[in-house]
């Protein structure tokens, strides 16, 4: 699908486009601040959005998933990405604090239950957010599924995904001497922490231009371009990589898998890319395995991004269920 076709066919899929009815900013820190909005239905039904990364931060279309008459749309940037402050930190930054913040702004919006929403990164957090709290959730959407285990981070950044984009990995690979690749994870946290900033940006570029490259089925030059803002991209490489150095700060590899049992009875639908290279469907197998509860739904023609249609329409119809289920019972 030529890009102009994909982002018609995204516009007939998604709702309209919206503008947020509160914008703030909650300070969960003496350090960090977090930039948050609402958009939709005051009075709706209220779901937070988890975006990806970690480090991505959220963007105006992120809104447009969910019916604005029905839901109340609460979007956040996580610590140290987006408009939140201080940019690209990492100090007092981990997936506890994360968790600790949605129940700072789930407290301060006085909200007492919403519905969770994240893919990639987002699923990850969701997940752990949801065992944390699962008697805060009133069911959750997750995409593109992210475990943070060894073997899905070995897979995408120490060598397994090169084998389907060969091009767009020598780049990646080449930013590093020889004698440091037997790990690039540990190779870009030394060039990402560097006292030199263009080290930094030039590492953030790499690391980022890899991701953007890998995310979709088709090659989206949209998407691509991120990895030249540099802005973006020094929050994004260095949190993603500061968090999968610390393996996401869990006390083990199988951790959200092994808790599964606390949230086995929150609605769920997870909306998983079949060909998805960043985020490969093994994880989404082993959760789906782990949890056959929740609702399965593979999009056989895509890759890992949210703006993919197929991926969008399982979203989007995933909240419409929600929807109708709250509907029901309300």
């Amino acid at each position: 699908m030529e890009p102009g076709k994909e982002t018609f066919e995204l516009n007939r899929i998604l709702h309209a486009p919206i503008e947020p009815y509160n914008t703030g900013f909650l300070k969960v820190s003496d350090l960090h601040t977090v930039y948050y909005e609402q958009s939709g239905n005051p009075s709706g039904h209220p779901v937070v959005f988890l975006h990806g990364g970690p480090g991505g931060g959220t963007t105006p279309s992120n809104r447009r998933f969910f019916d604005p008459d029905f839901y109340r749309i609460i979007l956040f940037d996580q610590r140290g990405a987006g408009k939140s402050t201080p940019h690209a930190c990492l100090v007092e930054n981990t997936t506890w604090d994360l968790i600790a913040d949605i129940e700072k702004l789930r407290e301060h919006l006085e909200i007492p239950e919403w519905q969770v929403f994240g893919g990639s990164w987002g699923s990850t957090l969701a997940l752990a957010y949801s065992e944390a709290h699962p008697d805060k959730v009133t069911g959750m959407v997750l995409r593109g599924i992210f475990l943070l285990r060894k073997k899905e981070i070995d897979w995408f950044y120490e060598g397994g995904a090169a084998a389907i984009y060969p091009d767009a990995w020598e780049p990646f690979r080449d930013l590093i001497p020889e004698n440091e690749r037997g790990c690039f994870v540990d190779a870009y946290s030394k060039r990402l922490n560097s006292e030199d900033m263009e080290t930094q940006y030039a590492a953030a570029r790499a690391w980022t231009k890899w991701e953007m490259m890998t995310a979709h089925l088709l090659p989206n030059e949209e998407n691509i371009k991120r990895g030249d803002d540099d802005d973006f991209s020094l929050a994004f490489a260095r949190i993603e990589n500061h968090y999968f150095v610390n393996k996401g700060f869990f006390p083990s590899d199988s951790f959200l898998l092994d808790n599964v049992d606390k949230i086995r009875h929150i609605k769920t639908t997870i909306v998983q890319g079949r060909y998805d290279v960043c985020c490969p469907m093994m994880s989404a197998w082993d959760l789906h395995k782990a949890w056959p509860e929740a609702d399965f739904k593979v999009v056989q023609d895509a890759g890992h991004s949210a703006n993919e249609p197929g991926i969008a329409a399982g979203l989007v119809a995933a909240n419409e269920k929600l929807k109708n289920i709250i509907k029901k019972g309300s």
